[in-house]
């Protein structure tokens, strides 16, 4: 069998590492330049990365960490997982009087962070369960096609460890998980990953009412919601078309950020003045996040701790 090897300089290249950035309205005249449809999860393969993009090493902050890698590691054109991580370099050098190790941003971010792709992060508000009963209760709850590796990070953080995307999909997807009368609230893990932190990202549904039948294709309803997030799956009734007066799709989105409610359909025409629609967009169950803590399930109008810091301040 014939193996397309991708070249290191491709492979470094800033444009490898990259988030695609979101636009405001939609044009719909597709190019050929647009990404394939992808029916789950946030992995993007590497024939997209001719995307309008920005560079992660320029956007690292603890927010915007969310870096899958772009290449499959397991897929018979690209170079399998060992030689990936062989062309990762470090530098040895000092700093301040100590021995130092630099790595590149890129790589950091990238071919080193795409050894945890398939890792989520289960948070408890209080002091976890035991591990035993944690392993045992998300095995009783929880039907995966692969195996997954629960390990204990603190007293109040696990790390869940998939095999496979879809796995990782199916359980990110539920968000919150009960176990022993406990919430445990799922995350993705990231580089920049803070135990005393919750990420402002999550899974959301978004509703599109009324948006014209001809359109309840996943081609086009991702390019709809792409000013919203990064758009994951298709409700069932939408897969199949069963529900004409709505489509239904779940877009990972930045709680950090204002959601749209509402973005404009323009058709451009030929010979005549652009027209188009303005398309409602509806929210299911968004969490709440709050700035000042930087944990979810609350708004910081409702945070305990800038009460207590008021309160101290006065």
């Amino acid at each position: 069998m014939k193996h397309n090897y991708i070249s290191l300089s491709t492979l470094l290249s800033t444009d490898i590492f990259t988030t695609r950035v979101a636009t405001r309205s939609v044009l719909m005249d597709p190019s050929d330049g647009l990404d394939k449809a992808r029916l789950k999860g946030q992995h993007v393969p590497s024939r997209e990365v001719n995307q309008p993009t920005v560079s992660i090493a320029a956007k690292n902050s603890y927010a915007n960490a969310l870096c899958s890698f772009p290449i499959s590691l397991h897929t018979p054109n690209t170079m399998d997982a060992r030689q990936y991580k062989e062309l990762v370099q470090a530098k040895q050098t000092t700093h301040n009087g100590v021995p130092a190790v630099l790595f590149k941003a890129s790589d950091y971010y990238g071919i080193m962070a795409a050894e945890c792709r398939f890792t989520i992060i289960g948070r408890f508000v209080k002091p976890r369960p035991q591990i035993d009963k944690i392993r045992s209760k998300f095995k009783e709850m929880v039907t995966i096609k692969g195996s997954t590796k629960i390990g204990v990070y603190d007293n109040f953080n696990v790390f869940l460890d998939f095999t496979n995307e879809e796995d990782f999909n199916t359980v990110w997807f539920k968000r919150v998980i009960e176990i022993e009368e406990q919430q445990m609230w799922l995350q993705k893990w990231t580089p920049n990953f803070k135990p005393e932190e919750d990420l402002p990202i999550a899974p959301v549904w978004v509703l599109l009412p009324k948006l014209p039948f001809h359109m309840h294709t996943w081609q086009y309803i991702k390019q709809i919601v792409s000013s919203v997030g990064t758009p994951l799956e298709m409700d069932q009734a939408t897969k199949s078309r069963t529900r004409p007066s709505m489509a239904k799709v779940k877009v990972e989105i930045d709680l950090l950020k204002p959601q749209p409610e509402s973005v404009y359909v323009g058709l451009i025409h030929e010979n005549s003045p652009q027209t188009g629609f303005t398309q409602k967009l509806e929210y299911e169950g968004i969490p709440k996040y709050c700035k000042h803590c930087k944990k979810l399930g609350h708004a910081i109008a409702n945070c305990r701790v800038l009460e207590r810091k008021k309160a101290i301040e006065q």
